[in-house]
């Protein structure tokens, strides 16, 4: 067998494995649901992201993450453009206790790591001269490969659940499972730590501008951000349902550093000196969008009620 022949044996068998691994009991994303990210796929092409699913493996130190009695989970939430990836890397450099999960993410810790197809197929010299406009090679590049970064994220995810091992995890938050798996998180024995980030939505809109055409790295154009970002406020609710413990941040503008609002820790509410400020803006946000989602026939509750609910599940 010559060696190119051994080499996609290899890969193919490495595939075949981490789908076993799964297949033998899941914690919450099944093999169906992680392989379905790749049905967009060639065999050539699964083959490659293949050998970025051992690079983000590798990066993300996942093998190396030891098991957990009681494990953290710690994620962001917001909308698009709410300067999560920042807010979420500050706050692990100033908070050592968070700093030993594996880290992941589909844009920040995947997709940016995928050498041998986003980087090596799509982002290439013969690719960037193909179009004007590099925005456009950058996003053609994202579509092509943001369902590859989801299949490896999500593996990856669903490996560290099995060992139990403290998580990171840069994201929205915003999906229709969110409610269904902070509830397996709880099952599971997972303490749950969300890190809320909301601003003005001009704000993220400016951050995803800057994003395509400053960064190079495309992810959305400004306006579906500004659209999805509706989804956030619906969402917080679920958050204050399940987290044990929730930060809240406020970014003013693009480049100025965020503003911590409140701690909601275990039923305990703490504001400290020169954030009370934040969190009254930070709630005068949720209540715009909470008036402006009234009008499209969604009820939400108010900010008092939230805090008065998840208040109440730590009464003894």
């Amino acid at each position: 067998m010559d060696l190119f022949k051994f080499t996609r044996l290899f890969l193919t068998i490495a595939f075949l494995s981490t789908s076993f691994l799964y297949s033998e009991g899941h914690v919450y994303f099944s093999p169906e649901k992680i392989s379905g990210y790749l049905e967009s796929y060639t065999e050539q092409e699964k083959e490659e992201i293949a050998k970025d699913l051992q690079v983000v493996r590798s990066v993300c130190r996942v093998k190396e993450a030891g098991a957990k009695e009681k494990p953290f989970y710690l994620a962001t939430a917001g909308g698009p453009g709410s300067r999560k990836s920042t807010i979420l890397e500050r706050f692990m450099r100033d908070h050592p206790a968070y700093q030993t999960g594996v880290y992941l993410d589909p844009d920040q810790r995947a997709l940016k790591f995928m050498a041998h197809t986003y980087y090596a197929q799509s982002l290439n010299a013969l690719q960037a001269a193909s179009k004007p406009n590099y925005s456009d090679v950058s996003k053609a590049a994202y579509e092509k490969w943001r369902g590859a970064s989801n299949y490896i994220a999500f593996t990856l995810l669903e490996e560290a659940l099995q060992k139990r091992t403290d998580i990171i995890y840069g994201t929205t938050s915003t999906g229709s499972h969110v409610p269904e798996f902070l509830q397996k998180l709880q099952d599971v024995g997972y303490q749950i730590t969300l890190v809320l980030s909301s601003c003005e939505d001009d704000v993220r809109k400016e951050a995803i501008e800057y994003r395509n055409s400053e960064q190079r790295f495309y992810q959305s154009t400004p306006e579906d951000a500004v659209a999805k970002g509706k989804v956030f406020p619906e969402k917080i609710g679920v958050y204050f349902d399940y987290a044990d413990t929730i930060y809240l941040y406020w970014s003013d503008d693009l480049l100025a550093e965020e503003r911590l609002g409140a701690i909601f820790d275990k039923g305990e509410i703490i504001i400290e000196p020169g954030c009370a400020c934040a969190y009254d803006i930070f709630i005068a946000k949720y209540e715009e969008d909470r008036e402006a989602l009234r009008a499209e026939g969604k009820n939400l509750l108010s900010w008092e009620e939230l805090v008065q609910k998840y208040l109440s599940r730590f009464k003894s």
